[in-house]
């Protein structure tokens, strides 16, 4: 659970399962959660996925979190927050640098984001975990963005044991976009070259944009045409750059007869709405969310294909077809509801390039599709390690089959040699037999 007074005391997370109180700045998660929303718009279908490092201190029973690095991701794999090497040397370059942080904040964990699969650490994810961050109070941060609800996010930790529950956060918590803090009221003193800044935050499905506008106003020494002691507070002139410029009131005219032909057909189109806003609110009620979050991950060659199994778009799914493209004949694969609903398909990628489209059959003919591709060389194929014992019992095998080699050898030797003496056992009897009969003929 989550609990914060104010914006600036700092909010608590707590879960049975963690050893320790996690407390956070609002302000430090919300920086944090503006540029998740920035890369989830950025691409279609799904946008970016962003990490950085969580600093902050370590204390007795507590971890707090007070700031945040981010990390410059090439997205060399896609739009997944897959690290490649050259982001690795740079995560590595980054926590070197957060160590030697003269404010004593430190490394206290990581975070990123998923905008194609619910609140998780991947088995990716976990082994980055377990390489950068291998203390016991280090944690991971992970934020899931949403296009027309709030940006929900969960911690995850070892437990006593060493184990990290990596399937799914013990307590996800909303981040509520926080308020822009205003600008005093009053007069600001006069300045040379001073610029002038308008902080300000636009609608944002997903939260809210903070706009900084800086321009240098010039500074025009003019005469004061009235003492500045009857000068009162919001009687300041109107700038030069704001004033409308004489001799074209024309272009005045253009501008007012254009809102009022404007005003006039919106008054038009309300007077009408009982003809055309049923239908249309019809076609945007029944239109299914075709948004299916497909995207691939790598682990050793073996390809992760995920998309959101909780989408609307799935959960009116009757079957799919996955079709995989490994550079030889693509396959397909059909998918059923129950399979579909899953969100998962592992794949042994053959080659360096596998291209991949999942079409989603929903009730009334209708389809969705998604579609996406994965790069990246094949790992080396090493042989496992031989048993000891299976060795063990070959060499054996060997060795008795080596034997019974030489007792077949000699064996035959002596089958041979019972032969030959046979042989001529049966010559002399047939000589003694010949001598025999010779000496029993009558003599003539």
């Amino acid at each position: 659970m989550t609990e914060k007074d104010t914006e600036s005391d700092p909010a608590t997370w707590k879960a049975p399962q963690c050893p320790f109180t996690i407390e956070y700045s609002p302000r430090t998660l919300d920086d944090i959660r503006l540029a998740v929303a920035d890369a989830f718009f950025s691409l279609p279908r799904g946008g970016a996925e962003i990490g950085g490092i969580l600093l902050g201190r370590r204390l007795k029973g507590r971890l707090t979190i007070e700031d945040y690095v981010a990390l410059e991701c090439e997205h060399a794999f896609g739009p997944s927050f897959a690290l490649s090497p050259r982001d690795q040397d740079r995560l590595a370059e980054l926590l070197a640098t957060a160590e030697q942080n003269p404010d004593r904040l430190k490394p206290v964990g990581w975070y990123h984001s998923h905008t194609r699969s619910e609140i998780f650490l991947s088995e990716a994810d976990q082994d980055l975990h377990n390489r950068y961050f291998p203390e016991p109070w280090q944690v991971a941060l992970v934020l899931k963005p949403h296009t027309f609800h709030a940006t929900r996010a969960g911690f995850f930790f070892r437990e006593p044991d060493g184990s990290i529950h990596g399937t799914a956060s013990y307590q996800e918590f909303e981040l509520a976009p926080l308020a822009v803090r205003q600008l005093p009221s009053g007069v600001a003193p006069a300045t040379e070259s001073a610029p002038f800044v308008r902080l300000g935050r636009g609608p944002d499905p997903g939260g809210a944009v903070i706009a900084v506008e800086a321009e240098e106003a010039a500074q025009e020494a003019a005469p004061a045409t009235e003492p500045a002691s009857e000068m009162q507070p919001g009687d300041a002139p109107l700038p030069s750059f704001l004033a409308p410029p004489a001799g074209r009131k024309s272009r005045w005219f253009v501008a007012v007869l254009a809102i009022t032909i404007g005003l006039a057909i919106l008054a038009a189109a309300y007077q009408t709405r009982n003809l055309w806003l049923p239908g249309l609110t019809a076609m945007f009620r029944n239109a299914p969310e075709l948004s299916v979050g497909l995207n691939v991950t790598d682990s050793d060659g073996q390809l992760q294909i995920q998309w959101d199994g909780n989408s609307p778009t799935v959960r009116q799914a009757t079957n799919a077809i996955l079709e995989i493209d490994d550079g030889l004949v693509p396959w397909e694969v059909q998918l059923d509801a129950r399979h579909l609903r899953a969100g998962t398909f592992v794949y042994g990628r053959q080659s360096e390039r596998v291209d991949i489209k999942l079409a989603i059959h929903l009730v009334g003919g209708q389809q969705a599709h998604g579609a996406t591709s994965f790069l990246g060389r094949l790992p080396e194929r090493k042989p496992p390690p031989e048993d000891p014992e299976i060795r063990k019992q070959r060499d054996a095998l060997a060795e008795e089959a080596a034997k019974l080699k030489s007792d077949l050898a000699a064996e035959v030797a002596r089958t041979r040699k019972l032969a030959n003496s046979l042989d001529e056992v049966k010559k002399a009897l047939q000589e003694q037999q010949r001598k025999r009969m010779e000496n029993q003929s009558p003599e003539r």
